[in-house]
């Protein structure tokens, strides 16, 4: 579903881009701007992904700055926003954006068969709406989980069967071994 927002609450923070050279991403912006994008990334990314679609010219410092972004509040990001967020930043994607962009998403690791299989129905059901990276995502902590769970080797069939209908994008390891593997931190894994 579509959020909408009033976009007069906004502009009054959006500030003039600094297009000189040199400079970490957030000195390209004004404080009350960075301000504004610390928040919105700190919530469900519903008003962050609108306000990009509105000032796209925010995008490539938006992803920059989620690439060191850790200490988030612990809002879980809408599946759809996060979506949204990758498919309006394709051309700005690093592999540290979308690990912190997927740390934000709802964590099932703890779910048992019955909630898991209820979840992957669910992004089954909405596939069409959600990124294939988040897809590919949902699909590998799914496979953990059946794979280091204490499940009856029929319900694992069954969630192994539907995981092969879930389309997804797996050019991403969201493992850590790039360079910007050291800016893990190890209570986010």
């Amino acid at each position: 579903m579509e959020e909408e927002y009033d976009l007069e609450n906004y502009e009054r923070f959006l500030g003039d881009l600094n297009t000189t050279e040199g400079g970490g991403h957030w000195e390209k912006i004004q404080k009350r701007t960075a301000t504004l994008f610390q928040v919105l990334m700190d919530g469900d990314l519903k008003e962050l992904v609108f306000v990009l679609k509105h000032y796209p010219k925010y995008i490539e410092i938006v992803c920059e700055h989620f690439r060191y972004l850790y200490n988030y509040s612990e809002t879980v990001a809408d599946i759809y926003a996060a979506s949204k967020l990758l498919t309006i930043s394709e051309q700005y994607h690093q592999k540290q954006f979308v690990r912190n962009l997927v740390r934000k998403l709802e964590k099932i690791d703890e779910y048992d068969i019955s909630k898991l299989k209820s979840f992957l129905e669910k992004l089954l059901a909405n596939q069409n709406q959600i990124h294939p990276i988040i897809l590919s995502y949902y699909k590998t902590q799914m496979q953990y989980n059946i794979n280091n769970g204490n499940y009856h080797i029929l319900q694992i069939k069954m969630v192994e069967k539907s995981l092969t209908k879930l389309i997804t994008d797996d050019s991403y390891d969201f493992s850590a071994s790039d360079r910007d593997a050291m800016l893990d931190i190890p209570y986010m894994n």
